[in-house]
Protein backbone atom coordinates (compact mmCIF):
# COMPACT_ATOMS: atom_id res chain seq x y z
CA UNK A 1 0.00 0.00 0.00
CA UNK A 2 1.42 3.33 -0.47
CA UNK A 3 0.65 5.25 2.77
CA UNK A 4 0.82 8.47 0.63
CA UNK A 5 -0.80 8.75 -2.52
CA UNK A 6 -3.06 10.62 -5.11
CA UNK A 7 -6.40 8.78 -6.19
CA UNK A 8 -8.38 10.31 -8.75
CA UNK A 9 -11.79 10.03 -7.38
CA UNK A 10 -15.03 10.08 -9.59
CA UNK A 11 -17.12 9.09 -6.54
CA UNK A 12 -20.74 9.22 -5.18
CA UNK A 13 -20.99 9.16 -1.06
CA UNK A 14 -19.79 6.96 1.42
CA UNK A 15 -21.68 5.72 4.01
CA UNK A 16 -19.79 6.10 7.92
CA UNK A 17 -20.31 3.97 11.06
CA UNK A 18 -21.74 6.37 13.59
CA UNK A 19 -20.72 5.81 17.59
CA UNK A 20 -24.12 4.11 18.76
CA UNK A 21 -24.66 1.98 15.20
CA UNK A 22 -24.29 -1.61 14.47
CA UNK A 23 -22.27 -2.49 11.59
CA UNK A 24 -20.86 -0.80 7.96
CA UNK A 25 -23.46 -1.07 5.42
CA UNK A 26 -22.15 -2.95 2.17
CA UNK A 27 -21.43 -0.78 -0.49
CA UNK A 28 -22.26 -1.25 -4.08
CA UNK A 29 -18.28 -1.89 -4.90
CA UNK A 30 -17.76 -5.38 -3.86
CA UNK A 31 -14.40 -7.41 -4.83
CA UNK A 32 -10.97 -11.51 -5.83
CA UNK A 33 -8.27 -13.02 -3.42
CA UNK A 34 -4.49 -12.00 -4.24
CA UNK A 35 -3.38 -13.64 -1.05
CA UNK A 36 -6.00 -16.15 0.22
CA UNK A 37 -6.77 -17.19 3.86
CA UNK A 38 -5.61 -20.87 5.34
CA UNK A 39 -8.13 -22.93 3.78
CA UNK A 40 -9.72 -25.58 7.01
CA UNK A 41 -12.97 -27.64 7.09
CA UNK A 42 -15.43 -25.26 8.75
CA UNK A 43 -18.84 -26.81 9.85
CA UNK A 44 -21.92 -25.86 8.45
CA UNK A 45 -23.38 -23.02 10.59
CA UNK A 46 -25.25 -24.06 13.75
CA UNK A 47 -28.86 -24.11 13.56
CA UNK A 48 -30.66 -22.74 16.33
CA UNK A 49 -32.02 -25.95 17.90
CA UNK A 50 -28.53 -26.86 18.19
CA UNK A 51 -27.69 -23.94 20.66
CA UNK A 52 -28.12 -23.55 24.10
CA UNK A 53 -30.04 -20.91 25.58
CA UNK A 54 -28.08 -19.01 28.38
CA UNK A 55 -29.51 -18.67 31.65
CA UNK A 56 -30.97 -15.44 32.74
CA UNK A 57 -29.56 -14.77 36.32
CA UNK A 58 -30.72 -10.94 36.56
CA UNK A 59 -28.63 -7.88 37.78
CA UNK A 60 -24.73 -9.27 37.42
CA UNK A 61 -22.50 -9.51 40.69
CA UNK A 62 -19.69 -6.75 40.19
CA UNK A 63 -17.24 -7.07 37.07
CA UNK A 64 -14.66 -5.14 39.63
CA UNK A 65 -14.64 -1.25 41.05
CA UNK A 66 -17.22 1.00 39.38
CA UNK A 67 -16.34 4.46 39.23
CA UNK A 68 -18.93 7.00 38.02
CA UNK A 69 -17.85 10.62 36.47
CA UNK A 70 -20.32 13.40 36.22
CA UNK A 71 -19.54 15.14 32.81
CA UNK A 72 -22.66 16.99 32.26
CA UNK A 73 -21.36 20.20 33.00
CA UNK A 74 -18.61 19.78 30.59
CA UNK A 75 -21.44 19.00 27.67
CA UNK A 76 -23.90 21.73 28.25
CA UNK A 77 -23.98 22.63 24.73
CA UNK A 78 -24.79 18.81 23.54
CA UNK A 79 -27.68 17.12 22.95
CA UNK A 80 -26.49 14.26 21.16
CA UNK A 81 -24.35 11.28 22.67
CA UNK A 82 -20.40 11.63 23.87
CA UNK A 83 -18.80 8.76 25.25
CA UNK A 84 -14.94 7.25 25.93
CA UNK A 85 -12.98 6.23 22.83
CA UNK A 86 -10.09 4.93 25.22
CA UNK A 87 -8.99 4.70 28.06
CA UNK A 88 -5.43 5.02 30.65
CA UNK A 89 -5.61 4.47 34.12
CA UNK A 90 -7.40 7.47 35.28
CA UNK A 91 -8.26 9.17 32.07
CA UNK A 92 -10.33 8.94 29.45
CA UNK A 93 -10.18 9.94 25.86
CA UNK A 94 -12.42 11.52 23.82
CA UNK A 95 -13.75 12.81 20.93
CA UNK A 96 -16.05 15.69 20.56
CA UNK A 97 -18.10 17.75 17.58
CA UNK A 98 -17.69 21.43 17.19
CA UNK A 99 -20.59 22.59 15.07
CA UNK A 100 -21.19 20.99 11.43
CA UNK A 101 -18.06 20.50 11.12
CA UNK A 102 -14.55 19.95 12.77
CA UNK A 103 -13.65 17.81 16.31
CA UNK A 104 -12.04 18.00 18.99
CA UNK A 105 -9.83 15.46 21.18
CA UNK A 106 -10.33 15.46 24.68
CA UNK A 107 -8.66 13.65 28.06
CA UNK A 108 -11.07 13.85 31.19
CA UNK A 109 -8.74 13.45 34.27
CA UNK A 110 -10.84 11.56 37.06
CA UNK A 111 -8.42 12.01 39.32
CA UNK A 112 -8.28 16.14 39.75
CA UNK A 113 -11.78 16.42 37.35
CA UNK A 114 -10.02 18.47 34.95
CA UNK A 115 -10.94 18.07 31.31
CA UNK A 116 -8.60 19.42 28.83
CA UNK A 117 -8.83 19.49 24.98
CA UNK A 118 -5.54 18.23 23.27
CA UNK A 119 -6.04 18.35 19.70
CA UNK A 120 -8.18 20.38 17.51
CA UNK A 121 -9.45 19.87 13.57
CA UNK A 122 -11.83 21.61 11.43
CA UNK A 123 -12.11 18.18 9.89
CA UNK A 124 -14.37 15.03 10.70
CA UNK A 125 -13.01 12.30 12.87
CA UNK A 126 -13.85 9.51 11.93
CA UNK A 127 -12.96 7.51 14.86
CA UNK A 128 -10.26 7.26 17.58
CA UNK A 129 -8.60 4.08 19.20
CA UNK A 130 -5.45 4.10 21.49
CA UNK A 131 -2.81 1.63 22.66
CA UNK A 132 -1.76 2.77 26.28
CA UNK A 133 -1.00 6.15 25.44
CA UNK A 134 -0.58 6.25 22.08
CA UNK A 135 -3.97 7.56 20.46
CA UNK A 136 -4.95 6.78 16.45
CA UNK A 137 -7.87 8.40 15.15
CA UNK A 138 -8.52 9.25 11.36
CA UNK A 139 -10.00 12.36 9.31
CA UNK A 140 -11.91 12.81 6.36
CA UNK A 141 -13.02 15.25 4.55
CA UNK A 142 -15.40 15.19 1.42
CA UNK A 143 -13.41 16.56 -2.08
CA UNK A 144 -14.43 18.32 -4.87
CA UNK A 145 -15.06 15.13 -6.42
CA UNK A 146 -17.58 14.02 -4.13
CA UNK A 147 -15.08 11.53 -2.59
CA UNK A 148 -13.60 11.46 0.82
CA UNK A 149 -9.87 12.61 1.19
CA UNK A 150 -8.73 10.92 4.63
CA UNK A 151 -5.91 10.76 6.86
CA UNK A 152 -4.87 8.64 9.91
CA UNK A 153 -3.00 10.18 12.46
CA UNK A 154 -0.99 9.14 15.71
CA UNK A 155 -0.31 10.95 18.31
CA UNK A 156 1.20 10.06 22.33
CA UNK A 157 -0.33 11.80 25.35
CA UNK A 158 2.22 13.93 26.32
CA UNK A 159 2.72 15.14 22.66
CA UNK A 160 0.91 18.20 21.08
CA UNK A 161 1.12 17.40 17.61
CA UNK A 162 0.22 14.34 15.86
CA UNK A 163 2.08 12.06 12.97
CA UNK A 164 0.73 11.12 9.88
CA UNK A 165 0.73 7.56 9.49
CA UNK A 166 -1.48 6.59 6.36
CA UNK A 167 -3.68 8.53 3.79
CA UNK A 168 -6.16 7.79 0.82
CA UNK A 169 -9.04 8.92 -0.67
CA UNK A 170 -12.34 6.84 -0.34
CA UNK A 171 -13.91 6.72 -4.00
CA UNK A 172 -16.49 4.56 -5.88
CA UNK A 173 -18.49 4.52 -2.90
CA UNK A 174 -16.04 2.57 -0.66
CA UNK A 175 -16.26 3.33 2.90
CA UNK A 176 -13.33 5.56 5.07
CA UNK A 177 -11.45 3.19 7.11
CA UNK A 178 -12.95 2.77 10.52
CA UNK A 179 -9.67 1.84 13.09
CA UNK A 180 -9.78 -1.26 15.22
CA UNK A 181 -7.16 -1.80 17.98
CA UNK A 182 -5.98 -4.43 20.50
CA UNK A 183 -3.35 -4.14 23.36
CA UNK A 184 -0.87 -4.52 20.51
CA UNK A 185 -2.00 -3.03 17.16
CA UNK A 186 -4.37 -1.14 14.92
CA UNK A 187 -6.11 -1.93 11.90
CA UNK A 188 -7.94 -0.59 9.25
CA UNK A 189 -9.05 -1.33 5.35
CA UNK A 190 -7.75 0.42 2.96
CA UNK A 191 -10.32 0.67 -0.38
CA UNK A 192 -8.57 1.55 -3.65
CA UNK A 193 -11.37 1.66 -6.40
CA UNK A 194 -11.71 2.16 -10.07
CA UNK A 195 -14.41 1.23 -12.68
CA UNK A 196 -12.75 -2.21 -12.91
CA UNK A 197 -11.19 -3.11 -9.72
CA UNK A 198 -11.75 -2.97 -6.19
CA UNK A 199 -8.86 -3.47 -3.69
CA UNK A 200 -9.69 -3.98 -0.06
CA UNK A 201 -6.20 -4.48 1.77
CA UNK A 202 -5.94 -5.00 5.81
CA UNK A 203 -3.79 -3.33 6.92
CA UNK A 204 -2.03 -3.08 10.55
CA UNK A 205 0.25 -0.61 12.79
CA UNK A 206 2.23 -1.89 15.43
CA UNK A 207 3.43 1.26 17.80
CA UNK A 208 5.91 -1.40 19.46
CA UNK A 209 7.56 -1.71 15.78
CA UNK A 210 6.71 1.32 14.32
CA UNK A 211 5.81 -0.31 11.18
CA UNK A 212 2.08 -0.45 8.82
CA UNK A 213 2.11 -3.83 7.34
CA UNK A 214 0.26 -5.09 5.06
CA UNK A 215 -2.12 -8.10 6.45
CA UNK A 216 -4.08 -9.60 3.77
CA UNK A 217 -5.50 -8.10 0.13
CA UNK A 218 -8.37 -9.24 -1.68
CA UNK A 219 -9.76 -8.01 -4.96
CA UNK A 220 -13.04 -7.36 -7.01
CA UNK A 221 -12.87 -7.20 -10.79
CA UNK A 222 -15.93 -4.70 -11.39
CA UNK A 223 -18.32 -5.44 -14.24
CA UNK A 224 -21.53 -6.38 -15.42
CA UNK A 225 -20.38 -9.80 -13.95
CA UNK A 226 -18.17 -9.74 -10.96
CA UNK A 227 -15.66 -12.14 -9.70
CA UNK A 228 -13.33 -11.53 -7.05
CA UNK A 229 -13.88 -10.77 -3.10
CA UNK A 230 -14.67 -7.62 -0.80
CA UNK A 231 -14.31 -6.97 2.48
CA UNK A 232 -17.42 -4.51 3.53
CA UNK A 233 -16.58 -4.97 7.48
CA UNK A 234 -14.01 -6.02 9.71
CA UNK A 235 -12.77 -6.02 13.40
CA UNK A 236 -10.09 -7.19 15.25
CA UNK A 237 -10.00 -8.15 18.95
CA UNK A 238 -7.92 -11.12 20.83
CA UNK A 239 -9.32 -13.73 18.49
CA UNK A 240 -7.73 -12.07 15.46
CA UNK A 241 -8.83 -10.06 12.75
CA UNK A 242 -12.62 -11.32 11.28
CA UNK A 243 -13.98 -10.03 7.83
CA UNK A 244 -17.21 -9.85 6.75
CA UNK A 245 -16.62 -9.98 3.08
CA UNK A 246 -18.52 -10.90 -0.31
CA UNK A 247 -17.88 -13.56 -2.84
CA UNK A 248 -18.51 -13.42 -6.41
CA UNK A 249 -17.89 -16.19 -8.56
CA UNK A 250 -18.87 -15.35 -12.34
CA UNK A 251 -21.17 -12.93 -10.99
CA UNK A 252 -22.88 -15.45 -8.42
CA UNK A 253 -22.67 -13.80 -4.97
CA UNK A 254 -22.15 -15.58 -1.55
CA UNK A 255 -21.61 -13.53 1.80
CA UNK A 256 -18.86 -15.19 4.06
CA UNK A 257 -17.71 -14.54 7.99
CA UNK A 258 -13.89 -15.19 7.90
CA UNK A 259 -11.43 -14.83 10.20
CA UNK A 260 -7.69 -14.56 8.63
CA UNK A 261 -6.15 -16.94 10.88
CA UNK A 262 -9.05 -20.08 9.31
CA UNK A 263 -10.74 -20.29 12.35
CA UNK A 264 -14.14 -19.71 11.28
CA UNK A 265 -15.11 -19.55 7.72
CA UNK A 266 -18.97 -19.40 7.37
CA UNK A 267 -21.85 -18.78 5.05
CA UNK A 268 -23.05 -15.19 7.34
CA UNK A 269 -25.59 -12.83 6.03
CA UNK A 270 -27.86 -10.45 8.01
CA UNK A 271 -25.74 -9.85 10.75
CA UNK A 272 -25.61 -6.51 12.92
CA UNK A 273 -22.19 -7.10 14.51
CA UNK A 274 -19.54 -9.43 15.18
CA UNK A 275 -16.33 -10.17 17.26
CA UNK A 276 -14.03 -12.99 17.64
CA UNK A 277 -12.63 -14.40 20.49
CA UNK A 278 -10.00 -17.15 21.11
CA UNK A 279 -12.85 -19.87 21.84
CA UNK A 280 -15.70 -18.28 20.31
CA UNK A 281 -17.05 -15.65 18.29
CA UNK A 282 -20.10 -13.36 19.08
CA UNK A 283 -22.86 -12.90 16.88
CA UNK A 284 -25.33 -9.73 16.83
CA UNK A 285 -28.79 -10.01 14.69
CA UNK A 286 -32.01 -9.03 15.38
CA UNK A 287 -33.07 -10.15 18.62
CA UNK A 288 -30.87 -12.33 19.53
CA UNK A 289 -27.21 -12.95 20.22
CA UNK A 290 -24.87 -15.96 19.24
CA UNK A 291 -21.84 -17.28 20.59
CA UNK A 292 -20.51 -20.04 18.49
CA UNK A 293 -18.11 -22.21 19.88
CA UNK A 294 -14.59 -22.65 18.28
CA UNK A 295 -13.43 -25.60 20.01
CA UNK A 296 -15.04 -29.12 20.41
CA UNK A 297 -15.12 -28.56 23.98
CA UNK A 298 -17.27 -25.11 23.57
CA UNK A 299 -20.78 -25.02 22.71
CA UNK A 300 -22.43 -23.02 21.09
CA UNK A 301 -24.77 -20.84 23.24
CA UNK A 302 -27.53 -18.20 22.23
CA UNK A 303 -29.05 -15.18 24.14
CA UNK A 304 -32.77 -14.45 22.81
CA UNK A 305 -34.73 -11.29 23.38
CA UNK A 306 -38.65 -10.78 24.45
CA UNK A 307 -38.41 -8.21 21.17
CA UNK A 308 -37.83 -9.61 18.10
CA UNK A 309 -36.66 -6.12 16.14
CA UNK A 310 -34.12 -5.09 19.05
CA UNK A 311 -30.76 -5.16 18.05
CA UNK A 312 -27.12 -6.70 19.84
CA UNK A 313 -23.65 -5.07 19.02
CA UNK A 314 -20.22 -4.14 20.82
CA UNK A 315 -19.09 -7.55 22.05
CA UNK A 316 -16.20 -7.51 24.12
CA UNK A 317 -13.85 -10.56 25.50
CA UNK A 318 -13.47 -10.52 29.25
CA UNK A 319 -11.45 -12.62 31.57
CA UNK A 320 -12.62 -16.10 32.37
CA UNK A 321 -14.60 -16.84 29.75
CA UNK A 322 -17.07 -13.70 30.01
CA UNK A 323 -18.54 -11.53 27.31
CA UNK A 324 -19.69 -8.13 27.59
CA UNK A 325 -22.23 -7.15 24.60
CA UNK A 326 -25.12 -4.33 24.40
CA UNK A 327 -28.95 -5.00 23.96
CA UNK A 328 -30.51 -2.32 22.24
CA UNK A 329 -29.06 1.35 23.21
CA UNK A 330 -29.56 1.07 27.05
CA UNK A 331 -28.62 -2.22 28.44
CA UNK A 332 -25.26 -4.33 28.62
CA UNK A 333 -25.22 -7.66 29.48
CA UNK A 334 -22.21 -10.60 30.59
CA UNK A 335 -22.42 -13.49 29.07
CA UNK A 336 -20.77 -16.36 31.15
CA UNK A 337 -19.55 -19.24 29.17
CA UNK A 338 -18.56 -21.15 32.34
CA UNK A 339 -21.92 -21.47 33.76
CA UNK A 340 -24.21 -20.97 30.26
CA UNK A 341 -25.85 -17.72 32.05
CA UNK A 342 -26.82 -14.16 31.31
CA UNK A 343 -26.73 -11.07 33.33
CA UNK A 344 -27.24 -7.33 33.20
CA UNK A 345 -24.68 -4.23 34.11
CA UNK A 346 -26.43 -2.16 36.35
CA UNK A 347 -27.94 0.76 34.63
CA UNK A 348 -29.89 4.26 34.85
CA UNK A 349 -32.26 3.93 32.24
CA UNK A 350 -30.61 6.12 30.01
CA UNK A 351 -29.24 5.85 25.84
CA UNK A 352 -25.78 3.46 26.76
CA UNK A 353 -22.81 4.01 24.16
CA UNK A 354 -20.53 1.03 23.24
CA UNK A 355 -18.52 0.01 25.48
CA UNK A 356 -14.08 0.10 25.32
CA UNK A 357 -12.50 -2.30 26.95
CA UNK A 358 -8.37 -1.32 27.54
CA UNK A 359 -5.71 -2.49 29.65
CA UNK A 360 -8.26 -4.29 32.19
CA UNK A 361 -10.63 -1.67 32.05
CA UNK A 362 -14.29 -1.24 31.05
CA UNK A 363 -15.24 2.25 30.00
CA UNK A 364 -18.48 3.08 28.66
CA UNK A 365 -21.06 6.51 28.73
CA UNK A 366 -24.98 6.85 29.51
CA UNK A 367 -27.25 9.47 28.58
CA UNK A 368 -29.90 10.54 30.87
CA UNK A 369 -32.88 12.47 30.94
CA UNK A 370 -32.59 16.13 31.16
CA UNK A 371 -28.98 15.81 28.78
CA UNK A 372 -26.89 14.19 31.99
CA UNK A 373 -23.62 12.36 30.49
CA UNK A 374 -22.14 9.82 32.74
CA UNK A 375 -19.10 8.03 31.85
CA UNK A 376 -18.26 4.68 33.69
CA UNK A 377 -15.37 2.89 34.20
CA UNK A 378 -15.12 -0.50 35.48
CA UNK A 379 -11.37 -2.22 36.78
CA UNK A 380 -12.56 -5.78 35.91
CA UNK A 381 -11.63 -8.45 38.26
Amino acid sequence: MKLTRNIKVMALTVGLSMMLAGCFQETKATPQVQETVNETEAPAESRESDQVLLRSTGESEPLGDVKTHDLTLFFAHKTAMVAPDHVVGDRIIYTDSVGEIGNDVYVYDATDKSNQRIYQTSKTIGNLVGIQDELVWIEYEMTADNAYAWTIYRMKLNETKPTELAEGVSAFETPVPHLNATDEHVTWVDYEASETLTTSAVMQFSPATETVETVQTYTLQEGERRDGEYVFDYRDSEGGVIVHRSLFVDGEKATKLTTLEGTFDRDMDALIDFEAGEDYVALGREGRAEFVGLTEQAKTFQHKSAQSKITFDSFLFLPDQRILFREGMNRLLIADMNDGTVSSLPSQGGTTSKPIYRDGQIAYAELGDGGLITFYTIDVN
